[in-house]
């Protein structure tokens, strides 16, 4: 919601700060947003989802539209405290199903090409391999990203 942006701002500085290796860089750099442009990431055509345990907030994902047919899943984030309980597939679910919600056609998920766990999530849930193209990561390497795809 839009009266949690502040929410997503400061997970989304957490996951960034913690983990560069597993973010893009963005230009302008995320750190440099004014809350307005924070604001405005978590509107149509985004909608960003808060992972909570009990009501301590512990993860965050979110989905682009990229047109009416198609979104792409991104941004995940979960404390390293958290992880390794099975918790992204909450994600993956809560996406897939607001995809299904917004009557998309297909979805689109990427990774580091290393990112082996992102990896095997993603076909699990049933995604197919579709690209590559290099990239520039946070922690200031150049690695492939992965692309797959997922029809609905």
């Amino acid at each position: 919601m839009e009266n949690e942006a502040s929410l997503y701002k400061s997970m989304r500085l957490e996951a960034i700060q913690t983990e560069p290796a597993m973010f893009r860089c963005t230009t302008p750099a995320e750190a440099d947003l004014t809350d307005i442009q924070w604001l405005e990431r978590v509107k149509d055509p985004r909608a960003v989802f808060g992972l909570f345990a009990n009501d301590e907030f512990v993860g965050m994902t979110s989905i682009l539209l990229i047109n009416e047919e198609e979104g792409y899943m991104g941004q995940s984030y979960i404390q390293k405290e958290h992880r390794g309980n099975g918790l992204s597939a909450l994600f993956y679910k809560t996406r897939m199903a607001w995809a299904l919600d917004h009557q998309l056609k297909r979805l689109c998920v990427s990774h580091r090409e290393s990112n082996l766990i992102s990896k095997a999530a993603n076909q699990r849930f049933g995604f197919h391999y579709s690209h590559r193209e290099p990239c520039s990561w946070l922690d200031g390497t150049t690695e492939d990203v992965l692309y797959y795809v997922l029809n609905l």
